[in-house]
């Protein structure tokens, strides 16, 4: 008989943490009929676990992501600020090539610096300093 769809839900952790703790008594595929949620669900969930313990219990999403490379990165926000400073224009290629280059001298060789990670490395979370298009006059 085939599964009928549920539609997307988000739930806090503290939830999470009670489905995992229902699911620890009495199993997955038994807390899964019981809170009406998919079984793979709580198998992920439990994987995640120690990390839902540490944010915040009205929390919904999962992100706490980390800089791969962040000495890397502090050097190259340096550089654009002392750039900045000059009154010199810093675009994204220049930022990638930049990048590219402190790589290379800092023997750091899964670095690929690609379009992508400049955009990630030039969202508000990094600073606002680097946000592109943005003058500042004195």
């Amino acid at each position: 008989m085939p599964r009928l769809k549920h539609p997307r839900q988000s739930f806090t952790f503290e939830y999470r943490l009670k489905v995992i703790a229902r699911a620890d008594e009495i199993g997955n595929r038994a807390a899964a009929r019981e809170f009406e949620i998919d079984e793979s669900m709580i198998r992920y969930w439990r994987k995640k676990k120690d990390v839902m313990t540490k944010l915040p219990k009205r929390q919904r999403a999962c992100r706490t992501g980390i800089a791969k490379f962040p000495a890397l990165e502090r050097t190259l926000k340096e550089w654009i600020i002392s750039q900045r400073e000059n009154s010199r224009v810093v675009t994204t290629v220049m930022i990638r090539l930049k990048a590219k280059e402190l790589a290379r001298q800092m023997n750091v060789a899964e670095f690929i610096g690609g379009p992508s990670w400049c955009s990630r490395f030039m969202r508000p979370s990094h600073s606002r300093c680097l946000a592109l298009g943005r003058v500042t006059l004195s």
